[in-house]
């Protein structure tokens, strides 16, 4: 019963845009009365049913809903009015196994004074077309959501492949596709063009939407087969033409894959520097000074990482989790000695931030990290460095935990701080506009808050 209403809710988008009208599914509540559980507005024209929600229940429903549901008829008359002019309201039931399950209504303002122009006559046609085999009971597989746009063309086909009606946008298209002759007449099958959606849905009976790349366009059909008696009497087609939109996608693919060619070079550029920083450490005799382009080499690897997440997604914003973790394992691998036991893990959620807050931050994670691996541990064998990741609407809080020697009673930061510390104050202060502090009880504990503003978010 549920698949046979879910069916039918589906394609009330398409009904509603053709027949200038409000469509409303109604169920028997539970509680008593009906309840609406799909709706659909026109885009075509206004809505005379704004205050309708999905699952809003009706204790005492329309005379036009109730009496559809009890006799299993199609009901019209009038309800109420809307700016004046009354609305015209069509209950139509909705059937399983020759059962009312459900009603559908239609609802649409009919000024006394409107007279439909041919392109409206045929829409409103079209919409009762397939309103009637939801009302027989015929399934065509119909299942487009979207709906009928102001730029979509409609085109009806007889039972015999020749075309009916054709709207203006049709013909557009169709002249676009080099098509001058009058369309009205004409059989697809002598167009030229590729009009298998509609041979398809003629001959098997079933809908079918395809997107159809011919004389340099790209054109949504979507055909469906009108069916009366267990015949097929023709064809209704939805066409688009997306060829810009095609294109746009196209260069914004083209633009992605060269962003990400970008990052991906820049990546193994650092990584050659690093390499050439990694092989001049070995050959220094000096500790200090072996120590010190093992650092450089972190700080530039770091880096790296940003641009081989970026090589990879494509896009302007990085998961900062995936970030440290990588930074984590580089350092694990290069500046921990290999006869200590320090293990470094990350825990928390960082979420998705900017290229440029996330390199800045890559750094800042380093350099504490580093200072973290060659200070904390000094005369032990074992230690355990946490990086701790929080956010919270747009402040993102990083904090480094080790449970080390912990910091000498005189140390102060502005007295103390080595080259990494002045690092962080530099790009957490000045680079980032966001805050930092250490405090030492049992170990060092380093904690950043960094502002992260929304609109920075975006793809590029």
């Amino acid at each position: 019963m549920m698949e046979k209403i879910s069916a039918v809710s589906n394609n009330i988008q398409l009904i509603a845009d053709l027949s200038y009208s409000d469509i409303i599914i109604y169920c028997p509540a539970e509680s008593g009365g009906m309840v609406a559980v799909a709706a659909a507005r026109p885009n075509t024209s206004i809505s005379v049913r704004p205050d309708i929600t999905v699952g809003q229940v009706f204790k005492k429903p329309q005379e036009a809903v109730s009496k559809a549901f009890v006799t299993g008829k199609r009901i019209e008359g009038i309800s109420g009015d809307f700016n004046g002019a009354p609305i015209r309201v069509c209950a139509i039931p909705i059937k399983d196994g020759g059962q009312v399950i459900a009603v559908m209504t239609s609802e649409r303002r009919s000024p006394e004074d409107w007279r439909p122009s041919e392109m409206e006559e045929m829409y409103m046609a079209s919409a009762n077309d397939l309103i009637k085999m939801i009302e027989d009971g015929v399934d065509v597989g119909i299942n487009f959501p979207s709906s009928k746009e102001a730029g979509d063309g409609l085109l009806r086909v007889d039972f015999n492949g020749v075309i009916t009606y054709a709207s203006p946008n049709t013909v557009t298209i169709y002249r676009r596709l080099g098509v001058h002759d009058a369309l009205v007449g004409s059989s697809i099958y002598k167009l030229g063009l590729d009009e298998t959606p509609i041979s398809s849905a003629l001959e098997d009976r079933k809908a079918v939407r395809r997107e159809v790349v011919e004389k340099g366009m790209t054109v949504i059909k979507r055909a469906i087969p009108l069916i009366e008696k267990n015949r097929v009497r023709g064809v209704i087609a939805i066409m688009r033409d997306v060829t810009d939109v095609r294109t746009r996608e196209q260069q914004l693919k083209i633009k992605e894959a060269t962003i990400r060619e970008i990052h991906h070079r820049v990546k193994n550029n650092l990584q050659t520097i690093a390499s050439l920083l990694r092989l001049q450490s070995r050959r220094m005799t000096s500790p200090e000074a072996r120590q010190a382009l093992l650092e450089s080499v972190g700080r530039i690897s770091s880096i790296a990482a940003v641009h081989e997440i970026l090589s990879q997604s494509g896009s302007g914003t990085l998961d900062f989790k995936e970030i440290a973790n990588n930074i984590n394992a580089m350092i694990q691998s290069s500046l921990v000695d290999p006869n200590k036991k320090i293990t470094i893990m990350t825990k928390g959620v960082g979420g998705q931030i900017p290229s440029p807050v996330a390199t800045a931050l890559a750094l800042i994670l380093t350099e504490l990290v580093q200072n973290a691996v060659k200070h904390a541990f000094d005369g032990r064998k074992t230690g355990k460095i946490v990086i701790g990741l929080e956010r919270r609407g747009k402040m993102l809080t990083m904090t480094v935990s080790d449970d080390g020697v912990g910091l000498p009673d005189e140390f102060n930061i502005p007295n103390n701080s080595n080259l990494g510390l002045q690092i962080v104050h530099t790009l957490v202060s000045d680079e980032l506009d966001g805050s930092w502090d250490m405090q030492s009880n049992g170990g060092t504990k380093v904690t950043v808050k960094v502002p992260i503003p929304v609109e920075q978010i975006q793809v590029l």
